[in-house]
C-alpha cells in the first residue's frame, strides 16, 4: 500500500514538473512561420475581452495578451499577460483579479493571405506542454472572425470550413465533431453544405461525386482542420449519401466580399466579428491607458426605488412606530442605526 502511495506522488510529482518547467524556447522549436503576419499586431477589442499582441520577436516568443471584462465590463482583468508587464505596470490585486496572470505563448500554423484582402491561419495557443489549442481566425477589414470558409483554390465554388472555435481562451477546447464545406449554386445566391465528420481513416486526396436531381459536382473526401482527419462518406465509397437541398445565403446570413460570392476569397457566418481592432492603439502604453482609463469608471448609482412626485407620499410613520412599539428587538436595531445617522423619518420635511 505504502509502495502504491510513493508510485502516486511520483507520478503527479513528474506530471506538475512537466507543466511548470513550460519554456517558449520548446514551443519555437516547432514554428512553421518565422514571423507573426503583420495585420495581427495591434490591440483588438471583442465583447467580453481585449487582445494585444505586440510586435516583439518570432513566432514561438510572442504571447497573447488579454484583459478581460468582468462585472458587465465595469472592470478590466489583466488575467493573460508576460511576466515583464508586472515590472513596467504592477497589476492591481483585488477579488476580482488571481495573484498572478497566465502565460500562453503562441505559434501561427497553416497561413494563407491574399495582399489587401485578407489572412487566414491556425493560431496556435500553447498553456502548458499538455495543453494546447489550435483557433483558426480570418483577418478581413480589421475584423477578426472565428465562423468562415475559404475558397478552395482550383474550385471557385466551393469553400472549405474548419472546426469552429471559442476563440482564444485560457482552457482547451475539444474539436468540433462535423464540420461542413459549401458548394455554390449555379445562380451563386444559395449553397450546398455537404457534412463531414471526424474520422480515424488515413487521409486520401482523392474526390468524392454530390448528386442531387440534375446538379452533379466533385468534392474532397477527406478534409484536415485542426490535424484532425474529417470524411464526407463512409469507408470507401465514392458518392455522398442523402443529400442535402440548396441553403439561400440570406437564410444563414453568409456575407462575402464584393458583389460575387464566386469572386470573394471566403464565406462568413459569423453575426458580428470576434474581435475589431482599435485605430491608432498599438503599444504597450496604449494598451495600459485603455485599461486604467476602463477601471477608473464608476458605475452610476441605481434609479430610485421610489422617485420624487407630488404630493409626497405618505409613509404613515405614526403606524410605523405603533407596530415597532415594545419590540426590543425592533428597538435593538434601531439604537445601533443611530451610530449611521438619522433616518428618513428624521429628515423628511412636509411643506
Amino acid at each position: 500500500m505504502k509502495r502504491s502511495f510513493f508510485a502516486f506522488f511520483l507520478i503527479l510529482g513528474a506530471f506538475l514538473f512537466a507543466q511548470e518547467s513550460f519554456r517558449p524556447e520548446e514551443f519555437q522549436a516547432q514554428s512553421e512561420v518565422t514571423q507573426i503576419p503583420d495585420e495581427l499586431y495591434g490591440i483588438w477589442e471583442g465583447k467580453d475581452r481585449i487582445v494585444f499582441f505586440e510586435e516583439a520577436g518570432d513566432a514561438g516568443n510572442l504571447q497573447a495578451v488579454i484583459f478581460l471584462k468582468e462585472y458587465y465590463g465595469w472592470y478590466y482583468d489583466r488575467a493573460v499577460e508576460p511576466e515583464e508587464y508586472e515590472e513596467k505596470a504592477p497589476r492591481t490585486r483585488n477579488s476580482g483579479t488571481t495573484k498572478d496572470a497566465q502565460q500562453i505563448y503562441i505559434d501561427i500554423k497553416n497561413l494563407k493571405k491574399e495582399e489587401g484582402r485578407f489572412v487566414s491561419f491556425e493560431m496556435e495557443t500553447a498553456l502548458s506542454r499538455r495543453q494546447k489549442n489550435l483557433v483558426p481566425l480570418l483577418i478581413a477589414d480589421d475584423k477578426i472572425f472565428l465562423d468562415f470558409y475559404l475558397q478552395d483554390e482550383n474550385d471557385k465554388n466551393m469553400f472549405i470550413g474548419h472546426s469552429l472555435s471559442r476563440g482564444i481562451t485560457m482552457n482547451e477546447q475539444p474539436l468540433s465533431e462535423n464540420i461542413g464545406v459549401f458548394y455554390l449554386t449555379a445562380e451563386g445566391n444559395s449553397y450546398f453544405d455537404i457534412r463531414y465528420w471526424k474520422s480515424d481513416m488515413d487521409f486520401e486526396s482523392e474526390k468524392v461525386n454530390f448528386t442531387l436531381g440534375d446538379v452533379s459536382f466533385m468534392v474532397p473526401k477527406h478534409v484536415i482542420s485542426q490535424n484532425q482527419n474529417y470524411s464526407c462518406v463512409s469507408g470507401r465509397s465514392k458518392k455522398i449519401r442523402n443529400p442535402q437541398g440548396a441553403i439561400s445565403f440570406e437564410k444563414r446570413g453568409v456575407k462575402y466580399m464584393g458583389g460575387n460570392a464566386a469572386e470573394s476569397p471566403f464565406l462568413i457566418l459569423d453575426k458580428e466579428p470576434y474581435l475589431v481592432r482599435i485605430a491608432d492603439k498599438k503599444t504597450f502604453d496604449d494598451l495600459m491607458k485603455i485599461v486604467k482609463d476602463a477601471n477608473s469608471r464608476r458605475k452610476p448609482d441605481p434609479p430610485a426605488l421610489f422617485p420624487p412626485h407630488e404630493p409626497p407620499l405618505d409613509w404613515h410613520w405614526d403606524l410605523i412606530d405603533a407596530l415597532e412599539k415594545n419590540n426590543p428587538y425592533i428597538q435593538a436595531v434601531r439604537e445601533r442605526q443611530k451610530a449611521f445617522g438619522p433616518r428618513a423619518k428624521d429628515l423628511e420635511i412636509h411643506k
